[in-house]
């Protein structure tokens, strides 16, 4: 009875490990070095469907910021709100989307939401709108709200390293939320003061 060549066996496992591992490499590689800077180049070229002028921030990195334009009363009072998205290797090896809705301290990044902070209050409103919102558009993505600075997160595929792909899931994704942008801005417009037109910086 003969049974495999053990040597050729070996061999045929080894060059497929290599192959494997210069796979994941280049597409390592194309994350580092496309996905990550040009992912805000596409939204510019071709921005999310509705009404609403879109910010792309932070190109280059292992997460991207976009924010509406409808919002940036959030920023003036020290609220940062906006979707962050993840165009890491990893990702794009394993096709796999993720856009989060995230408040954070405009200033320093994080924000404290514990007791009755005014982070913890306006959130409470955020998600209380949002909630509405998705009762109210059956056509929203199936998502879930977060904890601590995430309010939202959805996740989806994209075809696995095709970076057309993950930027058309983001475009997607974005176009998708549409209603939200609406939502926050309203609850923005009722919670916060109106800035003081003799106030310097």
């Amino acid at each position: 009875m003969n049974g495999p060549d053990t040597a050729d066996e070996t061999s045929f496992y080894f060059d497929y490990e290599l192959q494997v591992d210069a796979t994941r490499d280049a597409v390592a590689k194309l994350a580092r070095e496309v996905l990550q800077y040009e992912w805000a180049d596409y939204l510019r070229a071709s921005p999310p469907a509705g009404a609403h002028a879109w910010h792309a921030l932070d190109s280059g990195r292992p997460w991207g910021r976009v924010t509406p334009a409808a919002w940036e009363r959030g920023r003036d009072s020290g609220y940062d709100l906006h979707f962050e998205h993840y165009p890491t290797p990893r990702a794009l090896q394993r096709g796999q989307f993720r856009l989060e809705l995230h408040l954070e301290d405009g200033v320093h990044g994080d924000a404290d939401f514990s007791g009755d902070s005014p982070y913890a209050a306006l959130r409470e409103r955020l998600v209380a709108a949002l909630d509405e919102v998705r009762d109210e558009h059956d056509d929203l993505p199936a998502g879930k709200f977060g904890t601590g600075r995430t309010l939202w997160r959805v996740d989806s595929r994209f075809l696995a390293g095709d970076t057309v792909a993950y930027y058309e899931a983001l475009r997607e994704a974005l176009s998708a939320h549409d209603p939200f942008v609406d939502a926050v801005a309203a609850v923005l417009d009722d919670e916060l003061p109106d800035p003081d037109p003799f106030e310097r910086d």
